[in-house]
Parts: C-alpha cells; structure tokens; sequence
C-alpha cells in the first residue's frame, strides 16, 4: 500500500547531513519530492535518537556549485539509508526541490539555468500549491 502523498522524483544529488550536537555525515539523495527525500548514506552514521536534522544539498550546475538547504525530521531509517520528510512544505521547499530535479539533469548541467526559467517553475510551482 502506497502511503506517499507525493509522487517522487529520482535524483543522485550529494548531500551533507548535520544533525544538531552530533556532528555531519554524507550520501546522496536518491529520490525527492516535495515532501521528504530518500537518502543513500556514504560516509558517517545518524544516532539513533536522531530525529531533526538539516539537509544540505550540493548540485553542480554547469558553471557552479549551488547549496540549498532544507530542515527534515527521519522518518525511517538504516545504517545505509534514511527516509525524511521535510518540516515544511511550502512554495520555497517545493522551489528547492524543483531546483535539484531541473540541475540533476546532465544535459541540462551544460548550461545554466535563467532567471526567466526560474520564474516560470515557480509560477507553475504556486499555481500548483494553490490548486491543492
């Protein structure tokens, strides 16, 4: 039984995760979506009683590297894998996360993004998050 609310997304973006008075560790974000992220650990561990952490993803865009940061709370998880949903989702969560989709692209890594491009994911974004 499917108990996702939103459809999710495959992505191989680089993440660092800190969690609050325990130091980071490192993976990849496998799947996203506008809610929460699977994430595939490379380097350090989660403790157990973990549940808030901040997210922070490294895309490489074509001309730089980009950060977007996100808070989650896990949902599930492994010594290899963890499951979050982000704390919010709003129209700048839902931006992130069309953020990450649009530059995990290779093709799309040759060239960056315009202002203009990026206003129109936005808009389509919020009228979107408005309809729901």
């Amino acid at each position: 039984m499917e108990r996702r609310k939103s459809k999710r997304s495959q992505i191989q973006v680089d993440i660092e995760i800190a969690h609050p008075g325990a130091g980071h560790c490192w993976g990849y974000a496998e799947n996203i979506s506008r809610d929460g992220v699977s994430i595939m650990l490379s380097k350090g561990t989660l403790p157990p009683e973990q549940r808030a952490v901040i997210l922070n993803f490294r895309v490489w865009t074509g001309s730089e590297t980009i950060y977007r940061k996100l808070y989650a709370r896990i949902v599930r998880g492994s010594t290899e894998q963890v499951a979050m949903e982000f704390v919010e989702t709003d129209l700048v969560a839902e931006a992130i996360v069309q953020d990450l989709i649009y530059y995990q692209n290779h093709e799309r890594r040759l060239e960056s993004r315009s202002s203009l491009d990026k206003v129109s994911d936005f808009n389509s974004v919020a009228a979107v998050t408005l309809a729901d």
